[in-house]
């Protein structure tokens, strides 16, 4: 019966990453709930797991567009910090993703009031900083890696050009945490296939459904993500709540 919800969760999941974003907040609870028992690196390093799986198969329909050589510069940083800080997390207590979920929500509220720091003289530093925060949770990177990637590719006309580099680098660096996961031992089976089954089909399906949606207002878009915020801390105002009581 677990192996049923957690497909399902992974489905669904899928399908909502795909049409809204969001997918950390959302899956980090559900893995909290279900097991308890694991550590911080065993949850995060399952969830990217299935990040690689959408993240490699949206980059084969794009293959041909990436520019491995002129993001050289932000990559091999990226990469090298996001596996720094994936080997810190490996063995600590699942009660310090807390902190790593605050983090996440105020980098996203955050995002647009300081992506115009990004520059040609901050780009290795955000390189860095950003690279960090992939490997501790990653949630909400999109806009910040977007303002990073602008200061190679400044031209507006080359924003889908620099969308398709954003998911290179955030491919490639979920790549080497999935490494450095699976060398601390945190990808358990046959948990991660259940799920990245489950998020795959979803993130098909949810493909599928985009093309037929409609234009969402940026008031919903807002209310969702205080939505999948809310869900997020669920598990640490239940334990919070429950402690007290």
């Amino acid at each position: 019966m677990d192996q049923v919800l957690l497909f399902l969760s992974g489905l669904a999941i899928g399908i909502i990453a795909v049409l809204f974003g969001g997918s950390m907040f959302l899956s980090i609870p559900i893995f909290q709930f279900m097991f308890p028992g694991m550590t911080y690196g065993q949850i995060v390093g399952n969830l990217k797991l299935g990040s690689l799986f959408r993240g490699l198969a949206s980059s084969k329909s794009t293959w041909e567009h990436i520019d491995i050589k002129g993001t050289l510069g932000i990559l091999i940083p990226f990469v090298i910090s996001s596996i720094i800080s994936t080997a810190l997390i490996s063995r600590v207590d699942q009660s310090y993703l807390f902190y790593a979920v605050i983090a996440a929500i105020l980098l996203t509220e955050l995002s647009p009031r300081i992506a115009h720091l990004i520059n040609k003289r901050t780009r290795f530093i955000f390189s860095v900083l950003l690279g960090l925060y992939a490997g501790f949770i990653g949630a909400g990177i999109s806009l910040l890696l977007l303002a990073l990637l602008r200061t190679l590719y400044p031209e507006k006309e080359k924003i889908l050009h620099v969308k398709i580099q954003a998911l290179l680098i955030e491919t490639v660096s979920t790549f080497f945490i999935v490494l450095a996961h699976i060398w601390y031992g945190n990808i358990l089976f046959p948990i991660w296939i259940i799920w990245c089954s489950g998020t795959t089909i979803g993130g098909y399906l949810g493909g599928h459904f985009l093309k037929r949606s409609v234009h969402i207002s940026p008031k919903i878009q807002q209310g969702y993500l205080w939505i999948i915020y809310l869900v997020a801390l669920a598990p640490f105002i239940y334990r919070a709540f429950f402690s007290i009581a």
